[in-house]
């Protein structure tokens, strides 16, 4: 079967996305290999180190989820999510499912200018979300980008839970956008105005894959 082909267009052209595999059939050999180079791509996102800890148990199925507490020995109430009180807390239902995080992801499609469906396993998820021909830093600002999304509705959904917050898709997105930009602007030399990055992230993206194809 065909992997499928998804497609984003910017004013410079299209960019395709086509999904990979961390699981082969050529043996454990052939896993642990990807396993590895999966977990360094993981780690090359452009992000602080404590952010990406979050994003990695995230994406490890160690969150604390309340499925996750009770897996290992803690006493809870029920395995309902704490926010819908309809499905069992998993990974996937609270960063992927849930009404609120689906929103937030839509933004995030909406943003780049990807017509996109999501895996709702992290993982997969995370394998997905990159950009075919592009430079390894700008594929790495993609990553980063996925890890901001998922720690800015982590943060959120704790903020709802703990502090009676009240559920904001629009800000939170606003939060991935900003600190996305903070990063770039300290881990490169490449600049741009934060209303370029905001109105149509894509083209810089495709700006600074070229300026990394001239200078490195």
């Amino acid at each position: 079967m065909r992997p499928f082909c998804i497609q984003c267009k910017s004013c410079v052209g299209f960019y395709s996305f086509w999904p990979t595999r961390v699981a082969s059939a050529n043996g454990p050999r052939k896993n642990l290999e990807a396993k590895s180079s999966f977990s360094c791509s993981v780690w090359r996102c452009k992000v602080l180190p404590s952010i990406m800890f979050i994003a990695w148990r995230v994406l490890e199925n160690r969150i604390a989820t309340t499925v996750n507490l009770e897996r290992r020995g803690i006493v809870v109430d029920n395995l309902l999510c704490c926010l819908c009180g309809k499905e069992e807390e998993f990974n996937s239902h609270l960063f992927f499912a849930y009404r609120f995080a689906w929103l937030v992801w839509c933004l995030c499609f909406e943003w780049l200018g990807v017509v996109f469906v999501t895996h709702f396993d992290p993982m997969l998820s995370f394998i997905q979300f990159g950009m075919c021909n592009a430079s390894g830093w700008v594929n790495d600002l993609w990553g980063a980008i996925w890890v901001d999304v998922v720690i800015e509705i982590w943060k959120h959904m704790n903020n709802i839970i703990f502090n009676r917050g009240k559920a904001d898709e629009t800000k939170v997105f606003a939060l991935v956008e900003v600190k996305v930009c903070s990063c770039i602007y300290s881990k490169s030399r490449f600049r741009m105005f934060f209303f370029y990055w905001c109105l149509d992230p894509t083209t810089c993206m495709a700006f600074w894959n070229l300026m990394w194809a001239c200078f490195y």
